[in-house]
């Protein structure tokens, strides 16, 4: 019997660990897999993005700017277009690109960690990264997050591999494989700064001269591969005024250097928010009051005790990546402090692997001083139990996964589909313009929307803003039944500065409601179908009325 289960290793912890990593590795890819399948509709952020690929071939892609101000990689933005010509305009089409980054970057992240972190920590570092429900979310969002996390830890892998090399053709392999990423992601150059400087400033202090040259010719290529790329195609995305305007008004740069007790602030707010997006380490208990002590419970105590404990064991015990890791950061940052990089929800993506390697090596601190398996099983729940269950709770309610990112552009668009009737006319209000005009395409809509203008900027006051409108509706002469599309949420455009013009959205009457009341001129609305983003009236004429008509 002995011999038989030592043949089959079923006690045998190595096999365990194994099983179970490969289990967690398996959970995580079909939870990505789920929220690919389930299909959600595209909302603005990414619709925005997907009206590119429209109309825009691939010079056009490398070469113009980009619709509503958008910016993205050019090896993305070349990715995706090759997948909507190879399967056709569509949602998953648009998001296959980033589904196999973060699937292919969970498994990846397992081999990085395996140079820094014994068993279990391996596991609690892999599991975060598995059930992170916001890296879950990237991983099926058509925006490039996806890929910039999965280059951040191919750079750490090339580190791992390269950084003891003594070879020049080593160097060498290491200078273009690094140099490729740079195309493929903006934010990793954060990472190979980071990497460069680490081990620069590693050598200096060994006074390593021969180490610190070869390493010289890596660097040497990643900045020609930096410049050529930025030469080419990221220029293009340098003049940013209005994206500086817009993360200011929201405080998301650091304060740079902090003056006052609110720019001090800063620091402890958003490193809670990052805790919880895109870690997930905190609780979502919003279903109890939110009473005092239910707040309590909700901050994750354990992870950042085991964030600071790793930063301080990887110091002790790994100086080198203690260096690429703090100056990774530290030029994280700095762009942040000079208004180069924004820092919230998805602009922290990319930088996880290092936060959750920094948990783990902290949770690996502690268990190695306790040395007590109930100790060390309790933190490794009460590190992971807040992850797992918003996963869990994400696939039993996929309507509420980042209900904030939630569209119903798909489904508004379809019922509107599905009812139209000849002889209707469908009018598209100018802030869901860019909905339409990519749902069109994917859809295949049996009806063409008139698209409503947007008068706000030439016109002084509500009520020439109002008249205008009027004469948008004379379109609308003789038609039974009139259709009408807007957006509740998106009530600005790209380019736009904060309620400006004052007069529109300094108001009693909201945006839509001013509309309805405009429309009501017209006929009596018979149908209206409300969702979190985007809503739906259809008017019938008083005059001349049609009884078909669709369920309220």
């Amino acid at each position: 019997m002995n011999k038989l289960i030592k043949k089959n290793n079923f006690f045998d912890p190595h096999y365990r660990f194994k099983a179970i990593l490969i289990i967690i590795l398996l959970v995580g890819s079909a939870i990505r897999l789920f929220h690919f399948i389930n299909n959600r509709s595209l909302w603005m952020d990414e619709i925005y993005l997907c009206s590119g690929f429209v109309h825009m071939n691939y010079l056009e892609l490398a070469s113009n700017i980009l619709d509503y101000q958008q910016k993205a990689p050019i090896g993305f933005l070349w990715m995706v277009k090759l997948c909507t010509d190879l399967f056709g305009y569509h949602e998953m089409s648009l998001r296959t690109i980033p589904l196999i980054a973060g699937i292919v970057s969970l498994f990846l992240f397992a081999d990085v960690c395996k140079y820094y972190l014994k068993p279990l920590p391996l596991l609690i570092a892999v599991a975060i990264f598995a059930f992170s429900p916001a890296l879950g979310y990237h991983s099926v969002e058509i925006k490039q997050y996806s890929t910039e996390c999965l280059a951040t830890i191919l750079a750490l892998l090339l580190f791992l591999r390269y950084q003891s090399k003594t070879g020049i053709k080593d160097k060498v392999y290491w200078g273009i494989l690094g140099g490729l990423l740079l195309w493929f992601s903006f934010s990793v150059i954060f990472i190979l700064a980071g990497i460069a400087f680490g081990l620069t400033l590693s050598d200096i202090i060994k006074k390593d001269r021969k180490s610190l040259f070869m390493n010289a010719t890596a660097f040497c290529l990643w900045l020609v591969s930096f410049s050529t790329n930025y030469m080419l195609f990221t220029h293009k995305h340098a003049d940013s005024e209005w994206v500086v305007y817009f993360f200011k008004l929201y405080d998301n740069f650091m304060p740079f250097p902090p003056l006052t007790v609110q720019q001090l602030k800063w620091f402890p707010r958003n490193f809670y928010d990052l805790m919880d997006y895109p870690l997930g380490m905190v609780w979502k208990l919003k279903c109890f009051n939110p009473h005092f002590y239910i707040k309590i419970i909700s901050i994750p105590f354990v992870p950042i005790m085991c964030f600071f404990i790793g930063i301080f064991d990887i110091f002790r015990n790994n100086r080198k990546s203690f260096y690429v890791f703090t100056f990774s950061v530290m030029f994280m940052l700095i762009a942040s402090g000079l208004y180069l990089y924004p820092l919230l929800e998805r602009f922290w993506v990319f930088i996880t692997p290092v936060f959750i390697i920094f948990i783990a090596a902290g949770f690996q601190y502690i268990q190695q001083k306790v040395r007590s398996s109930r100790i060390s099983g309790f933190l490794f729940t009460l590190i992971l139990i807040g992850p797992f269950i918003q996963s869990i709770y994400y696939i039993y309610q996929p309507v509420f996964f980042y209900k904030h990112k939630k569209s119903f552009e798909k489904e508004c668009l379809s019922y509107v589909n599905d009812n139209f009737i000849e002889g209707d006319v469908v009018y598209n209000y100018w802030n869901n313009a860019p909905g339409y005009k990519v749902y069109k395409h994917i859809l295949n809509l049996r009806y063409t929307a008139v698209q409503g203008k947007d008068y706000r900027k030439t016109s002084p006051d509500r009520r020439v803003y109002n008249n205008e409108l009027q004469k948008e509706f004379t379109k609308f002469s003789g038609s039974k039944r009139v259709w009408i599309i807007c957006n509740t949420i998106f009530l600005t455009d790209i380019g736009d500065k904060a309620e400006d013009p004052m007069w529109y959205y300094r108001s009693k009457i909201r945006p839509d409601g001013n509309l309805v009341q405009l429309l009501s001129k017209f006929g009596k609305p018979v149908s209206i179908k409300t969702t979190a983003d985007i809503t739906v009236y259809l008017f019938e004429s008083t005059t001349d009325k049609i009884t078909k008509n669709p369920e309220l």
